[in-house]
């Protein structure tokens, strides 16, 4: 048995918008955090900060990633929206409408 699929391109759309504004949101959160290392480095000298720099700087690698892939998931829904509305439609000219 096949199963259906009870989802509409509008919902996936909606969820395919979370998606990027997660990433948009992490990116803003990688500028701010980027901007406070900046002002604290004029002040933070020494081996903790560059330790804690260090660190940092291997995380953000990670959270980049993780941004490319909500970025990813985001073009996927909406390209998956559109297939279900193009099948939507020829399944309505099937019928003559």
């Amino acid at each position: 048995m096949v199963g259906s699929i009870a989802v509409t391109p509008e919902q996936l759309k909606s969820q395919a918008r979370v998606y990027q504004q997660a990433a948009t949101q992490i990116e803003e959160t990688i500028r701010k955090v980027n901007l406070m290392n900046q002002q604290i480095a004029q002040e933070w000298k020494g081996k903790a900060f560059q330790a804690y720099l260090s660190q940092y700087n291997q995380l953000e690698g990670n959270v980049k990633q993780m941004t490319r892939l909500f970025e990813s998931i985001h073009g996927q829904l909406n390209s998956y929206a559109n297939t279900v509305a193009e099948r939507d439609r020829q399944d309505a000219r099937s019928f003559g409408l």
